[in-house]
């Protein structure tokens, strides 16, 4: 008789939510909030003469930026996350047994991986700073009738990628690993 095996995989990956999501649940474009942040965040970088865009936490920090603008871009975030995990957890409930969230992210909160001297810098900045895009790790629980380990994290990716896909404007997984269940 067949056994039922647990196969846990924690995976990395990025989503970028589609405009219409945040069309139909907010007032505030979060692409006018990334504008602006990132005028305001460019600005004092080339006034300060740094050789990198430094993250918003130290604008916040210093009190260099409007606090009613961070307001907004916390705000935008709460909800994009909010909305990206019941997405996410509807989506997969039928792919896997059980999913668990342990980090989501707002990519605008993170270090802009774009320096000043670049020909598209701004673009980029702008880019980084609209919170509509989230890092997200999360744990994935399969039930197999296999044993076997070899090629689970490459087979969770795929499902979890097949699945989501439509959901997003855009999805990168970044990792995964197995865990022992």
């Amino acid at each position: 008789m067949a056994g039922v095996y647990h196969h846990k995989v924690f995976i990395n990956l990025k989503v970028w939510m589609l405009d219409e999501v945040w069309e139909e649940h907010m007032a505030a474009s979060p692409l006018v909030v990334g504008e602006q942040l990132a005028e305001q965040v460019d600005l004092y970088t080339r006034q300060q003469q740094l050789g990198y865009y430094p993250a918003l936490e130290f604008f916040r920090e210093q009190g260099l930026i409007e606090k009613d603008l961070l307001d907004a871009a916390d705000n935008i975030s709460w909800l994009m996350a909010r909305l990206a995990r019941e997405e996410i957890r509807k989506c997969l409930r039928a792919a896997f047994s059980s999913v668990s969230f342990e980090t989501v992210q707002t990519l605008a909160f993170t270090m802009p991986p774009v320096r000043p001297g670049q020909s598209d810098a701004y673009q980029k900045l702008v880019q980084h700073f609209t919170p509509n895009a989230l890092k997200i790790d999360l744990v994935v629980n399969m039930i197999r009738r296999n044993p076997e380990n070899e090629g689970i994290e490459r087979f969770a990716k795929q499902v979890l990628s097949r699945w989501i896909k439509d959901s997003f404007a855009r999805v990168e997984v970044t990792g995964a690993r197995r865990i022992e269940a």
